[in-house]
């Protein structure tokens, strides 16, 4: 998993100079700490004893540490038998020389480390850059100046390319010194009031997945608020010229100026405003207001009684006169990859994937915030997809949708075809249901009179159409077997496809004989940046378990794709089409895990397995129980995430995470061949397991 990125300095041993005084005897945690409620299976770290060669793995020399509180630092001395501080506070040594601290980040940014042996020295300055409180990311650290107006640099909210719907209204946002006055200023001259609440300080680092050892969110930041309004959308206009604009919309000073003020402004600029009596009439106010409302620009205000200050709102926001008509289109031309291509949709500008559609599905665009666009698909229901995936039709194209009057079941020997003629190649949605699937079709209305499963099918229990929305067909298939897998494309003809691939056939006595596991070995190649503190890299980690794991698999008479046999970088969307393409069963991804910064090592390191889809998640827990059951570690649990290697729909897939390669004894243990055999048969037996189970699946309820 990628995590840390590792560099090396040799700082080489000073025989001859005076050594250092003795560490107390204060050792740091071990990577298990009492509170485990197992103690680990791994083997003791073997002993190593090389010269003094003192190592920094992490973090690397100049690279940002994401953390303002503390954060772990990990490297070797070459020797079990030597001693070490960092910044003056000892660290314990691990009899093969790996060591591994959670310690402040040091004000300077520098790490000062000392190590000795006997009457050898060695010492090393490792400088990293650390994160300015005051910076635009962050909040002051002390209170601002009492009555005093002061907006935090950076902080205003929304900025940068906007579009919206007439109508709707836009949400405006700052920090700023606490108990203000506030508003927004519109070009116009309109004022809509802001309201106070009590700012937070942000969390920086990415930790989301692991206990924070001290909590850096959710505190109260001293000496400021958050200030936040709405107002109706208007057309603005930044006057950085750097800052993206939309590409929906019409473009800000288009619409037809006031003649006198328009010329009146003009000479205002050229500083000939005496040289227009007529203009000598018009008051000034109303001369700024205009010219602010041609450039579009917009500001927030903070007033502590007579002291004001503003900040500009730079955002290019445009007003849609109505919805855009967009089509998915794939990255290059190449046939293959415009079959393979899926546009991927979030629920919101950020966060994970939800949504997966082909090249030609058509959208109706509805807004644009940064580089994302907004997709209408059913009353409060709206997704975001990458601007540049999409094609926009000329402006009046008629929006996508309409009826659907035929749906029908088609049987092949390893899958079933469901088959919706579309008016136009409409977004979609497949969601796993506890007895099968669930197909909504959006901006389509069913005129579906006879409604035919096709012939009789073991695989199908029954299925019925409903329209829970006016613009919403939905289909829900209840099947007599667990999901296996499925896949959704359009046909030549732009009809929707629903495939349902049936569950192989299974021998209880030898579950894996026939079936195809493609067997991934994370990382490699230029992606082999992660590693442990005697730099034992996470890729070469991966790759030594599922080439164990491989012969394994053959002897219980399965084949094996393996996705990469050796340290080479194989993309990630490469990985899980070859899985695809040649039909595997089962998908498995072997990795080992990493910290983000401000996390504290010894005490959330563990086993995980992760999955996206519902019919992996058996999978995941046999996995998970497995590898806990042989190494023992502590149990992080398993979870649905948002990982390219588990996205595949088309057969069940999970990752693993067995163990921490910034963790000494974890590390060791990787670096072991019983272990890597160990770890190996642990996935084998999840495997076996998992089938096992699928080949007399219980009745449905």
């Amino acid at each position: 998993m990628t995590g840390v990125f590792a560099t090396s300095l040799i700082a080489t041993a000073c025989a001859g100079r005076p050594a250092a005084p003795p560490a107390p005897e204060v050792p740091a945690p071990r990577a298990i700490t009492p509170t485990t409620p197992v103690e680990d299976a791994l083997p003791p770290i073997p002993a190593v004893d090389g010269p003094l060669q003192l190592r920094v793995s992490y973090p690397p020399e100049g690279g940002t540490v994401a953390a303002r509180d503390s954060n772990f630092i990990f490297g070797s001395t070459g020797t079990g038998q030597a001693r070490l501080t960092i910044n003056g506070a000892p660290v314990r040594v691990e009899p093969n020389g790996a060591w591994l601290a959670f310690l402040p980040v040091p004000s300077d940014g520098v790490y000062r480390l000392q190590a000795s042996k006997g009457t050898e020295t060695a010492t090393l300055e490792r400088k990293v850059r650390v994160p300015n409180v005051a910076s635009a990311t962050t909040v002051p650290s002390r209170p601002a100046e009492p009555a005093r107006a002061r907006i935090v640099s950076g902080t205003v909210s929304p900025g940068g390319a906007l579009a919206v719907l007439p109508n709707e209204t836009v949400e405006v946002s700052f920090t700023g010194s606490a108990g203000g006055r506030a508003w927004l200023l519109l070009p116009d001259g309109r004022r809509f009031p802001m309201v106070e609440s009590r700012a937070l300080n942000a969390a920086i680092n990415n930790a989301a997945d692991f206990q924070l050892s001290v909590m850096q969110s959710q505190s109260p930041a001293p000496g400021v608020s958050r200030y936040s309004g709405i107002f109706p959308a208007v057309a603005l206009r930044s006057r950085d010229t750097t800052l993206a604009v939309p590409t929906l919309g019409v473009p800000v000073g288009t619409e037809r100026p006031d003649t006198l003020l328009e010329r009146c402004a003009a000479a205002a600029s050229a500083g000939q405003l005496e040289q227009a009596p007529r203009c000598l009439q018009v008051e000034p106010a109303r001369l700024e207001a205009y010219r602010l409302s041609r450039a579009g620009v917009a500001s927030v205000v903070l007033a502590f009684g007579t002291d004001t200050v503003r900040a500009p709102l730079n955002l290019n926001l445009a007003v849609l006169s109505q919805p855009r008509v967009g089509v998915v289109t794939a990255p290059d031309s190449d046939p293959k990859a415009r079959a393979d291509f899926r546009i991927r949709g979030r629920n919101a500008t950020t966060g994970p994937f939800h949504y997966f559609w082909p090249h030609g599905t058509m959208l109706t665009i509805t807004g644009q915030r940064s580089n994302m666009y907004r997709v209408h698909l059913a009353a409060n229901r709206t997704a975001w997809v990458p601007v540049g995936d999409v094609r926009l039709l000329p402006e009046g194209a008629p929006l996508p949708g309409g009826g659907i009057a035929a749906a029908r079941f088609n049987a092949r020997a390893d899958y079933i075809d469901f088959r919706v003629p579309l008016p136009n190649r409409l977004p979609y949605h497949i969601e796993e249901t506890r007895s099968g699937l669930q197909l909504d079709v959006f901006g389509a209305t069913s005129l579906v009179n006879f409604f035919q499963y096709g012939s009789l099918d073991p695989l199908i229990e029954r299925a019925h159409w409903s329209q829970p929305l006016d613009s919403v067909f939905r289909v829900d298939i209840e099947l007599r077997q667990p999901v296996w897998g499925y896949d959704a494309f359009h046909d030549e003809s732009g009809a929707l496809i629903l495939r349902i691939r049936r569950p192989p056939a299974i021998d209880p006595e030898r579950p894996l004989a026939g079936l195809l596991i493609a067997v991934d070995a994370g990382h490699g190649g230029v992606d082999s940046t992660t590693m442990g503190p005697t730099r034992f890299t996470e890729a070469r980690a991966n790759l030594a378990i599922a080439q164990k794991l491989r012969p394994l698999l053959e002897a219980a008479g399965a084949r094996v794709l393996m996705t990469r046999d050796s340290d080479v970088f194989v993309d990630l969307a490469v990985r899980t089409q070859m899985a695809t393409d040649s039909n595997a069963h089962i998908l498995v991804s072997v990795h080992n895990n990493a910290f983000p910064d401000g996390v504290n090592p010894f005490e959330n390191n563990g086993t995980s397995v992760y999955y996206f889809h519902p019919h992996s998640v058996d999978l995941a827990q046999n996995l998970q129980r497995e590898i806990l059951g042989e190494l023992r570690l502590r149990d992080i649990g398993i979870g649905r995430a948002d990982l390219a290697l588990v996205r595949p729909t088309w057969m069940p897939a999970a990752l693993t995470e067995t163990s921490f390669m910034m963790i000494p004894e974890q590390e060791a243990a990787l670096r072991d061949p019983a272990v890597q055999e160990r770890i190996a048969r642990a996935h084998l037996r999840a495997l076996a397991e998992f089938v096992r189970a699928r080949a007399a699946p219980a009745p449905r309820p």
